[in-house]
């Protein structure tokens, strides 16, 4: 299996397409030779050899680094991508105290510690941090729970089964091996032991709050203490050009009218929006940041308020932006005070001459690349007026390390959602000119500037939002209870104005041949849906509850009765034995990925990868047979 899979992989690069083709940025480094090979040596048997050379990325060359990544079975993405797997994966372990469990892998000839945590949530899906959380703990701190997660790196699990026979016994009990799949590696495994009190010297990511600064093992910042928004310096690691900052400033603006559309004001990350940083979770793999986002105005706090929190990791930063019922009070209340807004929100980069920028909606083959020389071309131009840009956005540094931003937003051009969206208009912003000066730039000249632009609102998501039933929604935890306070007979007259908004869409998407059958309908629901993360039930299941309920109560793709497909939601999960009350709440996981190369297959076979990333399963460990002798 593994020759065939090798021999495919040799047919896609090695064959005249465009991957083939795809090269990265070469550089020398100065680690001698012997001591890389000491050095893998060390890491190919333990994962915390890296943290014994904490200097060492920055001395190496972009063939040995290359050389570490496939020396670990692993792609250049597969060896950044952390593995995060909830609770309710170990069922029978609920209740155990976390601070018993460790995680382990075979690593040279032993069962050694590998780095990871156990990251605990609140109900609304925010990192829990004893003290800081607006809403209650889910399940019970300090205790193993159904939607408590375990995290760790999928290149450090062990490429052998633990056999005690071989490999040594340990202190503890292992309770679980999770067996990693990945479609370009070999499987991995990992177990989950109690009562080991052995744990990994190993950590890629740390921050120091007071101080604003993160490091990880490749990537450093710094940022204000008081608003992480204000970002000061960011610089890769390893690479030529390693330690150099390579960002000038994040920006936010917001120009609307307050109730009316000429009272107009401006909001920016400068003066008036602020992410203030409240606690972390400070892990080995993984750092959570609880944020407080707060628009303050004439030097006042406004109104608008609301908790969200991002995740840094070794080589990505992700904030799980939340579909969940608190959210969307938030949202609904604070857009309706909203009038004619116009929103621009870009990154100013600094420091990167030569690189070369491109997304998937203009990307045609390896010749639609934007190069950063300080004069806007054709291709930018056209980059400049791109509507959306598809479900990815690549740079590369041309300094030895790669950015590619991976769009997880439920919103595809031409899709079912993206039909509700008339009113606002939305486009991608690139500029690269050195000549024109913004007024917040600490470095002149935009070389380049990356983001987007908006104006106006969506009026027919605007009328959904203020025609959802009106019920107690403070009182409801998840969106399992929301499902099912909805799917009650005596609501559904209340989904009449609903209905009907929805409805118009509907029946213009048939006018213009885009839906013709109610399967059409669910499945283009489902394809915008899968976008996002849900938490709480497995995606197969719920999609197959959708589609049916959907199907099951719909005569006319033109009109959805939206209290009768809850209803029959309910009813199908009680039939097929699942708790639609453990759905808690989506995620939608806009995801900053920066691999040192994005491997020979370039953006497109990069994000091919983020869609189809490694799997696992669990399973209860159980000691092989004891081997005996011949006689």
């Amino acid at each position: 299996m593994h020759f065939l899979r090798a021999a495919l992989l040799a047919v896609l690069f090695c064959s005249g397409s465009a991957y083939a083709e795809y090269q990265r940025h070469q550089w020398e480094g100065n680690l001698p030779e012997r001591f890389f090979q000491t050095f893998l040596d060390l890491y190919e048997k333990d994962p915390g050899a890296l943290a014994r050379y904490p200097g060492g990325l920055q001395n190496i060359s972009s063939e040995q680094l290359h050389r570490a990544i496939v020396g670990l079975d692993t792609t250049h993405f597969t060896y950044m991508y952390p593995m995060a797997i909830r609770g309710y994966e170990f069922s029978a372990l609920r209740g155990t105290p976390i601070e018993r469990l460790s995680v382990m892998a075979v690593r040279g000839d032993k069962l050694i510690p590998i780095p990871f945590q156990i990251d605990e949530f609140d109900r609304s899906g925010l990192i829990w941090i004893e003290g800081y959380n607006q809403a209650p703990a889910e399940g019970t701190p300090e205790v193993f729970d159904d939607f408590d997660e375990v995290v760790f790196m999928f290149r450090d699990g062990g490429q052998k089964n633990y056999d005690p026979a071989l490999h040594g016994t340990i202190d503890g009990q292992v309770l679980r091996e999770v067996r990693l799949d990945s479609p370009r590696n070999n499987p991995r495994f990992v177990y989950l032991v109690l009562d080991n009190p052995k744990r990994s010297s190993a950590d890629y990511v740390s921050m120091d709050m007071e101080k604003g600064r993160l490091d990880s093992t490749i990537v450093e910042m710094e940022f204000d203490p008081k608003n992480v928004a204000n970002i000061k310096h960011v610089a890769p690691k390893a690479g030529p050009k390693h330690h150099q900052n390579v960002v000038d400033n994040i920006y936010l603006n917001i120009s609307t009218g307050i109730l009316n559309e000429k009272l107009r004001v401006d909001l920016d990350t400068q003066s008036n929006i602020r992410a203030v940083p409240i606690a972390v979770k400070d892990g080995p793999v993984r750092v959570s940041m609880l944020v407080k986002a707060r628009i303050w105005y004439a030097y006042l706090p406004t109104f608008f308020s609301q908790h969200f929190m991002i995740n840094y990791y070794e080589q990505a930063f992700v904030v799980p932006s939340r579909f969940a019922i608190d959210s969307m009070r938030t949202l609904k209340f604070f857009v309706l005070f909203l009038r004619e807004p116009r929103i621009e929100m870009a990154v100013d980069f600094h420091n990167l001459d030569g690189a070369r920028v491109t997304f998937q909606s203009v990307y045609d083959d390896k010749d639609s690349f934007a190069t950063v020389d300080g004069e806007m071309g054709d291709f930018e131009k056209r980059m400049n007026k791109t509507r959306l840009p598809g479900d990815w956005l690549y740079m590369d540094s041309n300094q030895g390390w790669d950015m590619f931003f991976s769009n997880h937003m439920p919103v595809v051009e031409g899709g079912l959602f993206d039909s509700f969206l008339e009113g606002m208009e939305l486009y991608m912003l690139y500029q690269d000119d050195k000549e024109e000066v913004k007024s917040y730039e600490r470095f002149p000249g935009v070389q380049p500037r990356i983001g987007f632009t908006s104006a106006g609102l969506p009026r027919t998501a605007i009328k959904l939002m203020g025609s959802i039933p009106k019920l107690n929604y403070s009182k409801m935890g998840s969106l399992g209870e929301a499902v099912v306070a909805l799917s009650d007979p005596r609501v559904r007259k209340k989904f009449k104005d609903y209905d009907e908004v929805v409805s118009e869409v509907l029946e213009h998407m048939k006018e213009r041949g885009r839906i013709s059958t109610v399967e059409q309908l669910a499945d283009a629901f489902i394809a915008d849906l899968n976008r996002m993360r849900f938490t709480g039930m497995s995606r197969d299941d719920l999609n197959s509850l959708i589609r049916d309920a959907i199907i099951a109560t719909s005569n006319d793709p033109g009109f959805i009765d939206h209290g009768a497909t809850l209803e029959k939601m309910v009813e199908l999960s009680k039939e097929r034995g699942l708790d639609i009350l453990q759905l808690r709440y989506a995620t939608m996981d806009n995801t900053l990925w920066f691999p040192d190369w994005v491997g020979p297959g370039g953006p497109e076979d990069f994000h091919w990868q983020t869609v189809h990333p490694p799997g696992f399963s669990v399973r209860p460990w159980m000691a092989p047979a004891i081997h005996n002798e011949a006689p």
